[in-house]
């Protein structure tokens, strides 16, 4: 392990790492955040969500924080009060994105960059897939709708997704993803909504990650000095290229296999679990002076 002075940044995934199965925060992982900052680290909240969706959920957090959301595509510093980094997807290339997902009968949605305004989420018809209806009802107050939606009038677009469940929706994601491997960043991942599991593939512009993001906000920042904690696909390359990378004991077993360690699951403290020897470190190097 590397000693206390070097680490100087905690890059932490929120759902299934931070959040346990019922999208709550621990007491037990807020006090390790509380401590974290204290003790001098720089935290930055690395998220698939949008950003009013991820304030839904750590908005009542009492420590300072960086976002990365939309899996990678945007940065923003402590409140949204600046946009250092965005990565968007090229405007001739998402609406055939749109166009070969919905060929495939899956449920699409785009994600249009407004800020300081919230996103834009954007959508051909309220209903679809069960699992994107409840994403739909959860998140109305942005929805746009457009019958025509690969020709739809989209600023700024910096995510195309589908939302969905079953070896089918696999097998069309799957497809979709290979056709368009060479033009953009893409995956599919676990995506729990109202109690359900479902998944979501998504599509970035070429490059994007939580890694990238995260130095296009720290580009002065060294790999060796970063802490990151994740359980999903979208977090592997931040694992892979931390100083330290944690693995949550729910992970998917590529992001285990590419972790440094591997902690106990979100429902059981496993964030904390990770955090509080490292932490204990630093008291004791306080201590020795």
């Amino acid at each position: 392990m590397a000693p206390k002075r070097q680490w100087r940044y905690l890059l932490v995934d929120v759902d299934g790492t931070l959040l346990d199965s019922r999208g709550r925060i621990s007491p037990r992982s807020e006090a390790v955040l509380r401590e974290a900052v204290s003790a001098g680290l720089t935290l930055v909240l690395a998220t698939g969500r949008t950003y009013p969706s991820l304030l839904r959920v750590v908005g009542g957090l009492d420590v300072p924080f960086h976002t990365i959301t939309n899996g990678g595509a945007v940065g923003l510093r402590p409140g949204a009060a600046a946009v250092p980094y965005v990565s968007l997807l090229d405007p001739a290339v998402w609406p055939r994105v749109v166009e070969g997902l919905r060929e495939e009968g899956l449920s699409v949605v785009v994600y249009g960059h407004r800020h300081p305004a919230p996103p834009q989420i954007v959508i051909a018809s309220e209903r679809g897939h069960p699992h994107f209806e409840s994403y739909v009802g959860r998140n109305r107050a942005q929805i746009r709708i457009e019958p025509e939606l690969a020709r739809a009038e989209i600023a700024d677009v910096v995510e195309v997704a589908a939302l969905g469940s079953g070896e089918a929706f696999d097998g069309a994601s799957a497809r979709v993803r290979e056709r368009f491997a060479a033009e953009t960043e893409n995956h599919t991942m676990v995506l729990f909504i109202a109690a359900q599991f479902g998944k979501i593939t998504e599509f970035f512009g070429p490059g994007t990650s939580k890694w990238h993001a995260f130095l296009g906000l720290f580009p002065q920042a060294r790999p060796e000095t970063v802490i990151a904690v994740g359980d999903e696909a979208n977090d592997r390359e931040m694992i892979a290229a931390a100083g330290l990378g944690i693995a949550m004991g729910n992970a998917t077993a590529e992001l285990k296999a590419t972790a440094d360690r591997v902690t106990g699951y979100h429902d059981e403290d496993g964030f904390a679990e990770a955090l509080e020897p490292i932490l204990a470190e630093f008291r004791g190097q306080e201590r020795g002076g």
